[in-house]
């Protein structure tokens, strides 16, 4: 027998990406992911029940992500639309176009299972598996923090091993290519891996110490990123007492803090390896944002790619059902305004460790939010910083002239 060791102790902690794929594939049970000082799941390897079988291995997908050779469907450039629900009421109360739900009917239809996330006690996002069409309602809506996969993968090989049972498993990247190493070829072929453009996952410490302080201690009952009164992101949370926090994304401080600072995301989110071309998943589901004039429409509309046939497939069953309407659009126009479609680089902020060793000592969100978020100027120099060498030149310029006359 060859010893290898866990994969955890390849990779280092600074890339894994907290996919549970290591403990689902561990028969001693020798691996727990547990929530890290910082807020993210990560391995703990029982050194005393760990017999170095190096399974874990075999299913890590950072560590045979670039190695697995790509089949011929997905080397194929994928093909991309502009989507949404004919059906009104699941449109208004998905994320974007209801696109995720419509591909789950078909499966629990066929007394099949749908594998996504939920919310759980505490605010702390899990995936679990879904049999009926109400536990697929729980699985709308983004939950912009890690979620508990646990044993997710493994009552998917239970499904699609023991049955004829059709099989739809959606998540984060990451999680439908750790789904997809546990498959083998048979099971692969039953099994529709749906992916979600990721824009990084942020801490969910970070997001409970948000929530302690967002009506001064009054419990949170409700919470949803996506509520669409004002736009496609809108916060909408509500306490125990009937406060409402209702605010558009772009307001909200924990919102601005992971997608528009990427202050607190995890490690390996910064260098994503699953966030490019090409796609993981059978089909790659986002919001189509700035979408052609012609479909834009404030119900919300998805930017859909389908990256094997499998998807493809899928996605035109749907649309010869009347479920759901497809329009065929470039990749450039897809996925102009959605960069994790195609690459998953983001700089560090130079913060993020103090923000995060902060929030460990316990101060509050709103204090680290005051000391550490970048003001408006550094903001507006940041969005200058990929222009043409004579904008920059004139953006330093100003910059600096403003600096000088705010600090005399």
């Amino acid at each position: 027998m060859t010893f290898q060791e866990p994969c955890i102790d390849v990779i280092g902690l600074v890339r894994c990406t907290g996919c549970f794929g290591c403990q689902s594939a561990c028969a001693k049970g020798a691996i727990e992911l547990a929530l890290d000082a910082d807020g993210f799941y990560k391995p703990i390897v029982d050194r005393q029940v760990c017999n170095e079988c190096g399974v874990c291995q075999q299913i890590c997908p950072v560590l045979i992500g670039q190695d697995r050779k790509l089949s011929e469907d997905k080397q194929a450039k994928p093909k991309a639309f502009a989507a949404w629900a004919n059906d009104e009421q699941v449109r208004l109360a998905s994320s974007s176009g209801g696109i995720f739900s419509e591909l789950a009917r078909p499966v629990i239809d066929a007394g099949g299972a749908v594998a996504g996330c939920v919310w759980g006690e505490n605010w702390k996002p899990k995936h679990v598996l879904a049999r009926t069409w109400a536990e697929v309602e729980r699985m709308r809506g983004s939950k912009y923090v890690p979620s508990q996969a646990g044993t997710i993968y493994q009552q998917v090989i239970t499904v699609v091993r023991d049955s004829e049972e059709p099989v739809l498993f959606s998540g984060t990247p990451c999680q439908v290519a750790a789904m997809e190493a546990t498959l083998t070829p048979e099971q692969r072929k039953r099994t529709l891996l749906v992916e979600f453009i990721c824009h990084g996952v942020p801490s969910l410490r970070v997001f409970h110490r948000y929530l302690e302080e967002l009506f001064d201690g009054d419990a949170v009952i409700s919470y949803t990123f996506r509520d669409k009164t004002f736009e496609w992101i809108t916060i909408l949370a509500v306490s125990a007492h009937g406060h409402r926090h209702h605010l558009p994304g772009s307001n909200d401080a924990f919102f601005q803090g992971f997608a528009g600072h990427h202050l607190y995301l995890m490690d390996s989110c910064y260098q994503c390896p699953f966030a490019r071309l090409p796609r993981g998943g059978d089909i790659s589901l986002g919001d189509f944002w700035c979408c052609p004039e012609q479909w834009d429409d404030r119900r919300g509309v998805s930017m859909v790619l389908a990256n094997t046939s499998a998807g493809m497939i899928a996605l035109e069953r749907l649309y010869a059902s009347g479920r759901i309407d497809l329009k065929p659009t470039d990749m450039a126009t897809a996925t102009a305004n959605a960069p994790r479609a195609v690459s998953g680089d983001y700089p560090i902020p130079n913060d993020r460790r103090a923000f995060l060793d902060g929030m460990i000592r316990g101060e509050r969100f709103s204090l680290l939010k005051a000391r550490y978020f970048p003001t408006m100027m550094q903001v507006w120099w940041r969005s200058f910083r990929q222009s043409n060498s004579k904008l920059r030149f004139l953006a330093g310029f100003v910059y600096h002239r403003l600096r000088r006359i705010f600090r005399s």
